[in-house]
């Protein structure tokens, strides 16, 4: 059985069914879908604005800087989303509606993180901008890799059929 948070109660009842109503399972694969899409969209933006900001970004030592300001942009969105991702792996599926304010406030945030990053391309040190365009691509990765979990069947199985600690 696939472990996926698309909207869709448990079965076991007839309850279920109707609650599959107001759970909106496609609308949830489709705002999931453009989340993934809008998510992965930031995270070229930002990586392809640090390239062009600093020439020898990801070549030699700078690319320690990029890596580090990447991750720390990635585990920062996971640790906020924590919830969220506590709900794809637990099954314990969230309402249309509270997906869907996840969802809105995860983009905007996304968006002014971008939108910060892009503002200080003009102030002097330049590796503040490139930093925290590279923690936006973090973030923006992570935000993608979130939505793509629920278009993966069987992720938490091994390929043996024996289910993942």
């Amino acid at each position: 059985m696939s472990n996926r948070n698309w909207g869709l109660p448990p079965k076991g009842s007839q309850l279920a069914f109707r609650d599959a109503k107001t759970a909106k399972p496609l609308m949830t694969l489709f705002i999931s879908a453009v989340f993934g899409v809008i998510g992965a969209a930031v995270a070229v933006i930002s990586f392809a604005e640090a390239r062009d900001t600093l020439a020898d970004l990801f070549h030699g030592l700078s690319l320690i800087g990029a890596i580090i300001s990447a991750g720390f942009g990635c585990w920062m969105y996971i640790w906020i989303a924590r919830p969220r991702f506590a709900a794809q792996f637990t099954t314990h599926g969230d309402a249309f509606s509270k997906l869907l304010r996840f969802y809105a406030r995860a983009m905007v945030a996304l968006g002014i993180m971008l939108g910060v990053a892009l503002l200080l391309g003009g102030v002097e040190p330049r590796i503040i901008s490139v930093l925290l365009l590279c923690a936006s691509g973090g973030a923006g990765a992570a935000a993608a890799f979130q939505t793509v979990l629920a278009f993966v069947p069987y992720y938490e199985e091994e390929p043996n059929g024996a289910k993942n600690p």
